[in-house]
């Protein structure tokens, strides 16, 4: 049977008397007459060959093929007009992307000038947060996330990787000497963000001893970390990408070129069974040429 618009119309009738069970009680949801539901039910059955409901006095059965045609129909039905829903939404509302804060700070929100020059015109909301988000609730459209990439449900994206590397002050640095060695940070204040064992592991990725017990403090928080470098209180473990503007300027100091692969990195995340829309299209487009372009 072909999927015609009159079809549509009287699968749509028949769903809404088969579901609330009232020819009446139809035709106020869908704002048409009885009379009117009645004959697009008939139709249809005419048009299938089979009965679908059977009209006794003051109320209506489903056989055996409408309760079938209900199920399969009405799940038909709500898949369209989600799929509606999405479009509209596409079109009319603001492309939401869930972003943490110091990687908006120091990264995405310096380059959003070449993204409005590409697509002017786009709506773009960014809302800021060190949490997880939850991409399957719709309340967000994408997620720039650090993790391992594996989320449920979730299409991950590599945009950047996040490598860790020693910094410090140029001033910091001058105390020790005109050479210094990973070895002397072992003995010095020492900062970090996830895991203290990262510092380990950088040590013996340099050969360097590491004592038993190291001056370690967390700071769980990108900024507050920068922030305590740049006050010259010791040596931070930081991204090494999200540090090229410090450097270049001056204002942090790079000792070693060795880095560290924590095993994480910086994704794009979307939820899996959601469209792509033109708008999230566009703004994924960007930023992977964005993230290439930076030597990601």
């Amino acid at each position: 049977m072909e999927l015609t618009p009159t079809t549509i119309t009287q699968v749509r009738a028949f769903e809404a008397v088969g579901r609330l069970g009232s020819f009446k009680r139809a035709g106020e949801e869908l704002f048409v007459t009885q009379a009117a539901l009645s004959h697009h039910v008939r139709h249809l059955e005419e048009h299938l060959g089979v009965q679908l409901l059977r009209r006794l006095h003051r109320r209506i059965e489903l056989t055996a093929e409408g309760a079938q045609l209900l199920a399969e129909g009405g799940r038909a039905l709500e898949a369209l007009a989600a799929a509606l829903r999405n479009l509209k939404r596409s079109k009319e509302e603001a492309l939401r992307v869930s972003v943490p804060p110091y990687f908006s700070l120091r990264w995405l929100t310096p380059r959003l000038g070449r993204l409005w020059q590409q697509h002017p015109g786009l709506d773009l909301q960014l809302h800021h947060t060190y949490q997880t988000v939850d991409l399957l609730n719709g309340r967000v459209d994408a997620a720039i996330a650090w993790g391992h990439g594996k989320w449920p449900g979730i299409q991950s994206t590599l945009l950047m990787t996040s490598r860790l590397t020693p910094i410090c002050t140029p001033e910091y640095l001058r105390r020790l000497g005109p050479h210094p060695t990973p070895a002397d940070l072992a003995a010095l204040p020492l900062f970090y963000e996830f895991d203290e064992a990262h510092w380990r592991q950088w040590f013996h990725s340099a050969g360097a001893q590491v004592p038993e017990r190291l001056q370690a403090v967390r700071i769980d928080d990108s900024h507050a970390l920068r922030r305590v470098v740049l006050d010259g209180h010791g040596f931070g473990l930081f991204f090494q990408e999200l540090l090229r503007e410090d450097v270049a300027s001056g204002r942090l100091a790079q000792p070693f070129d060795l880095c560290i692969d924590p095993g994480c990195a910086y994704y794009l995340n979307r939820s899996r069974d959601a469209p792509m829309g033109a708008k999230l299209r566009a703004f994924t487009g960007w930023i992977l040429e964005e993230a290439e372009g930076a030597g990601a």
